[in-house]
């Protein structure tokens, strides 16, 4: 009897180890499907490729955002500083923002190429993810003057959801003319207006800081002056005077908390619209500069989730820990059966 009793607690104690060990190979086989998944994707490149007017032009290529597993994007470490919108309705105004302030704070391309014989440029061995193109301007003589074409910055999500989820895009990139006096003595002006959406005017700060940037003929980029922008003076600026023969752009020296920034441009008028965001994304941060490194640079401490962390296989890990207490319930009762 003695010994049939102990064969059957040692039956009943293998059944559940037994069982304990096949839910413990699955959750392991569930968590490596992920990583499996991700190395997958990370395999499969795409390309982007821009037709433009001319030979020899130079573009740059910025990885700004990565694709959330949530769905949607987030902003790579190079610009997780500055408050943008990366909705898909609003890339036009977040492509000139994001290379004002790539021009700025000096951030470096992750590739430059030059179009070839065949007027296009070709960037190659592209991982998943959303792209901003910035082009080179295109300078030719029309009856004495200098007559300025430049191209569009844009946004490029890889794949393409709009062609089939396609890894291999082609944009043809539309110049726009500007035509501009060559001469030494001749001069612009730049006005800057700011624009407030989805908010109260109880909830906007009492000013805002804008830097005029100036480029010059090398691509170097320095802040060439700072004014303060509020209601006494309409949220309103105007530069005069300025040398014709380098570019101007405006950029939002600080981010007010709880909004976005977008940057739109018609002639010698740059619009810088702050956008109300919702509440819960900035209960935790007080004031936030946008575009600066270090201590007091943006929202460092507010970072997203790094991709790859898995939450999901907690239950399975939960109920093999439920198991193991069984386990040790079953042979404590076997124990004292036995006593």
């Amino acid at each position: 009897m003695k010994y049939q009793y102990r064969q059957s607690c040692y039956s009943r104690i293998k059944r559940m180890i037994c069982m304990l060990a096949f839910a413990a190979v699955f959750s392991g086989m569930l968590m490596n499907t992920p990583v499996l998944a991700a190395v997958e994707a990370e395999q499969t490149k795409g390309s982007i490729s821009l037709g433009c007017p001319a030979e020899g032009l130079e573009f740059s290529l910025y990885r700004v955002a990565d694709y959330k597993d949530t769905g949607g994007f987030a902003l790579t470490e190079k610009f997780q500083n500055y408050r943008v919108s990366l909705e898909s309705d609003e890339w036009r105004g977040t492509a000139r923002t994001l290379a004002d302030y790539a021009e700025r704070d000096g951030i470096q391309a992750d590739a430059v190429l030059k179009s070839g014989s065949d007027k296009t440029v070709c960037f190659e061995n592209l991982s998943n993810g959303l792209y901003l193109v910035k082009g080179q301007e295109i300078e030719a003589q029309d009856n004495g003057k200098a007559k300025i074409s430049v191209p569009p910055v844009s946004l490029i999500a890889l794949p393409d959801a709009s062609q089939k989820d396609t890894l291999h895009i082609r944009v043809n990139l539309k110049y726009d003319e500007e035509k501009m006096d060559n001469t030494e003595a001749s001069q612009t002006k730049i006005h800057v207006l700011k624009v407030w959406k989805q908010d109260q005017v109880k909830e906007r700060p009492a000013s805002v800081q804008v830097d005029l940037l100036r480029t010059d003929q090398n691509g170097t980029t320095t802040v060439a002056d700072s004014q303060i922008l509020k209601k006494e003076n309409q949220w309103s600026y105007t530069w005069e005077n300025l040398s014709s023969q380098v570019s101007w752009s405006v950029v939002e020296t600080e981010v007010p908390s709880g909004y976005t920034v977008s940057t739109s441009r018609e002639g010698n008028t740059v619009v810088l619209t702050n956008t109300k965001t919702a509440d819960s994304e900035d209960k935790s941060e007080s004031t936030d500069k946008t575009g600066t490194s270090g201590e007091n640079g943006g929202n460092s401490s507010q970072k997203l989730p790094q991709t790859g962390q898995l939450w999901w296989p907690v239950p399975l890990l939960m109920l093999a820990g439920v198991i193991c207490l069984l386990v040790g319930k079953q042979l404590r009762k076997s124990m004292e059966e036995k006593k």
